[in-house]
């Protein structure tokens, strides 16, 4: 266990490394030992980051960059500049996941939308919820529905092609749902999720914060965190099948699989 700066998104990256997103831009771990390889700080004001499947690392802030609304900016390994695409009418903005036919699926707090790279949104569905979710995470399925874990509304929904809502996946009481966060989709389908329960430290004792869910909703699988190690838990990659080698992103259905030109 290793202390890492504040970020919010964990993504498989090749030759045995991590990409963690920071504040001032992004890190890359070794994943045995948790040594900082590499690193860009000179972004502040960074809110997420993405390894794309070019090889470039795409940075996600917010009313930043001389840029209204959210902003996507796409860096080579230097830290040069190569695209910037902007949304300007959102005001909110937490994960992005690119597609595998080139777009973006982005979490927008009461919204999730798709985004192509000249910024024109192409598809958008609101999240239910009684509360403001802070929606964290979203990936599209093969059957073209988009999966998509609700923060504090402490589920997943899934919305079809026109934005309908069509499904909801609830954590039972028990595991005290509070914050559905980073999640990765299994080969057999389930889900594998976080169950956040707060900032700073203390929160080891609230809820149960990995949880599996499979793909018709049923909690399968849980791990219950040792308090006295973990607080919250936030991001997760569950390792097995992977090739640590490779940089891996969402394939058509939804799940990691090696970026073979990477």
């Amino acid at each position: 266990m290793v202390g890492v700066p504040p970020g919010r998104d964990l993504q498989l990256v090749g030759n045995g490394k991590v990409l963690i997103g920071t504040g001032m831009g992004y890190e890359e771990r070794d994943i045995n030992t948790g040594k900082k390889i590499f690193d860009i700080t000179s972004f502040k004001g960074a809110i997420t980051a993405r390894r794309l499947r070019n090889g470039n690392t795409l940075l996600v802030g917010l009313n930043w960059q001389d840029k209204k609304g959210i902003g996507l900016v796409e860096i080579d390994q230097s830290g040069t500049i190569k695209k910037i695409i902007n949304y300007p009418s959102f005001d909110y903005v937490r994960l992005v996941r690119e597609t595998p036919t080139g777009t973006f699926l982005i979490t927008s707090d009461t919204l999730v939308f798709e985004g192509d790279a000249f910024g024109k949104i192409l598809w958008q569905a609101q999240i239910e919820s009684q509360v403001k979710p802070h929606a964290w995470q979203a990936v599209r399925l093969g059957n073209g529905q988009t999966l998509v874990s609700c923060g504090f509304a402490a589920n997943f929904q899934i919305f079809d092609k026109e934005g309908s809502l069509v499904k909801t996946i609830n954590g039972p009481t028990e595991v005290q749902p509070h914050f559905f966060a980073g999640f990765q989709i299994m080969p057999n389908g389930n889900i594998v999720v976080t169950n956040w329960q707060g900032h700073g430290p203390g929160n080891g004792n609230k809820g149960v914060q990995l949880l599996e869910f499979s793909p018709e909703g049923k909690l399968i699988w849980s791990w219950n965190q040792d308090a006295g190690k973990y607080s919250s838990l936030q991001g997760v990659i569950v390792l097995d099948g992977l090739n640590l080698k490779k940089l891996h992103s969402e394939d058509v259905d939804g799940k990691l699989a090696p970026v073979n030109s990477k």
